[in-house]
């Protein structure tokens, strides 16, 4: 049996992170960079938040950025090529598919192009990292998908953004069955509201409501869906796949109030 240290142990392996420039994606790269982790930061354009943050993680020397754009297919070969050079003969250990945009907009002035923009950024790159990192992976290998609250329980003005989140959850169970076989496990993660600088003066109502009606009393923080992640991610999760884990406080089991 293995010691509790050694299933959290990511020593030796790496962990691409993409969507990693923003404070969600960094709060995941840090939790795995801190398991001895070395981190490949996918980024598309916040090169300098994404090389700030390879530079903070522990570990300097072993952690990379890589830029690609989500919504091309060929962007994101070129980002894999890269990847597989990287990882070398031990191949690529974990994926955490994290690059979304989460925009707002009642449904019937949602045009066709931001339909599209949505779908390719959630839910179209996701397929396209998954393809191509299943193909440097070894057996034991594993893959995240952030999903999202609102990919179960629809909230007014994100519908296209909760379509493609209830999208992913449903790849990650389909992706879970066909890549059993090679032994890759394919889990999500359904956060709900996640603190980011600005946020309560951003969305202070929002904010108040979340608090007060999620049970535990407060929103998350990213390093707490990181650490979900890397639970999911490891050894202590080998008999785990297919799996979505709501991690929101508590707030998706409330009922709603009349």
């Amino acid at each position: 049996m293995s010691t509790i240290s050694d299933l959290f142990d990511f020593t030796g392996k790496t962990v691409l992170v993409t969507g990693a420039s923003g404070g969600l994606g960094a709060g995941i790269a840090r939790v795995f960079a801190a398991a001895g982790a070395a981190i490949l930061i996918h980024f598309h354009s916040g090169r300098e938040r994404a090389e700030n943050l390879r530079d903070s993680l522990p570990g300097p020397g072993r952690h990379e950025c890589i830029q690609a754009d989500g919504s091309s297919e060929n962007e994101i070969g070129s980002c894999m090529e890269q990847v597989a050079r990287l990882c070398g003969e031990s191949g690529l250990s974990v994926l955490i598919n994290n690059a979304g945009v989460y925009p707002s907009s009642a449904l019937l002035d949602i045009d066709l192009a931001t339909w599209h923009a949505v779908m390719d950024t959630n839910l179209s790159s996701m397929h396209l990292f998954t393809r191509e990192a299943a193909k440097i992976m070894r057996p034991g290998s594993a893959i995240v998908n952030i999903a999202s609250i609102e990919g179960l329980k629809p909230v007014r003005a994100h519908a296209h953004y909760a379509v493609s989140k209830a999208a992913v959850i449903h790849y990650t169970m389909a992706a879970a069955l066909e890549l059993a076989p090679l032994g890759i496990r394919v889990n999500s993660v359904s956060p709900g509201l996640v603190d980011r600088p600005g946020l309560v003066e951003d969305w202070p109502e929002g904010y108040k409501r979340y608090v007060s009606a999620a049970p535990l009393g407060r929103v998350g923080t990213p390093d707490e869906i990181g650490y979900s992640c890397l639970f999911l991610a490891s050894k202590a999760a080998d008999w785990i796949t297919g799996v979505n884990l709501v991690v929101d406080g508590g707030a998706s089991v409330v009922a709603p109030q009349g």
